[in-house]
């Protein structure tokens, strides 16, 4: 079903000069370091440090969190997943060598794809294709409108006011904050439903999250269950010695029994000789 959500190119406008506003230090300096790291590296770097500096902007917007300049480098961590955006980049080179029109319908259509790789943490074909699906779902001509606001006609109007103003370039160090403001609030609008999606999933988690309690006490159990039996076999060890010592006693007795006897009956036939013998002399 194809999506209805609008874009208000306004609200984006306004996300991007507010951050400016608030964090003008971080966000202009960090722009300047993705675009150094992109130029000594010919673009190859690109990925991992412009998807830092994007990764930035999202939380800030999503969830009200207070950049620190270190933030600009968390693209790092994922180096090995956004280091193909470079070939992103590359075919949207190609595709403006082309008569233009290829490198603006490349660049319109693969115009999440970083986003998505940095903040969702997808592969670089996935991101590809869930980009596409979502700009034509959403109206590609909406977004290649958005493509052209933010990029090209800026781009295309600093360089002129420069060359009749030489010292307005350094106007241009504002741009890269400002793209990739309006390109981050555009993200977090759009794929919305996805944050919304994924919340039954961390509730079906957090059950989850207490079964090592629930081994604990299982483990618990079993040991007081062990110690128990233990307990138990301890006391029927206890009563069975006790019988063994018992009937050792009896054994014991019983010999000195017998020769008590013998000796009395021995005895006995001692002095019914000595009386027969009396009874002989008399």
């Amino acid at each position: 079903m194809p999506d209805t959500r609008s874009m208000n190119l306004q609200i984006y406008l306004e996300d991007a000069y507010r951050l400016i506003k608030e964090e003008p230090v971080i966000l202009i300096l960090g722009g300047l370091v993705v675009q150094l790291a992109a130029i000594l590296t010919m673009g190859i770097l690109a990925g991992p440090f412009l998807g830092g500096y994007l990764l930035l902007i999202i939380y800030c917007l999503r969830e009200n969190r207070k950049p620190k300049f270190n933030d600009i480098f968390s693209g790092l961590q994922q180096f090995a997943n956004l280091l193909p955006y470079f070939l992103v980049l590359l075919t949207i080179f190609i595709g403006f060598m082309l008569l233009v029109l290829p490198g603006l319908v490349f660049a319109t259509w693969w115009l999440y794809v970083l986003p998505l790789m940095a903040d969702k943490k997808i592969s670089f074909s996935e991101a590809m294709k869930l980009s596409t699906n979502k700009v034509n779902e959403t109206g590609f001509l909406m977004h290649l409108i958005f493509l052209l606001l933010i990029t090209v006609l800026p781009f295309m109007l600093l360089n002129f006011i420069s060359t009749m103003l030489p010292f307005l370039f350094v106007l241009k160090i504002l741009l890269p904050p400002f793209q990739a403001g309006c390109l981050a609030s555009l993200y977090v609008d759009q794929f919305r439903e996805i944050d919304i999606e994924t919340e039954p999933e961390q509730e079906i988690a957090a059950p989850v999250a207490e079964t090592p309690q629930a081994a604990e006490a299982a483990e618990l159990e079993a040991q007081e269950g062990q110690e128990t039996s233990q307990a138990e076999q301890s006391v029927s060890d206890n009563s069975a010695s006790q019988e063994n010592n018992a009937a050792d006693s009896l054994r014991d007795e019983k010999p000195a029994h017998g020769i008590d006897a013998e000796q009395h009956h021995a005895e006995e036939e001692s002095n019914l000789d000595s009386d027969r013998n009396n009874k002989d002399k008399v």
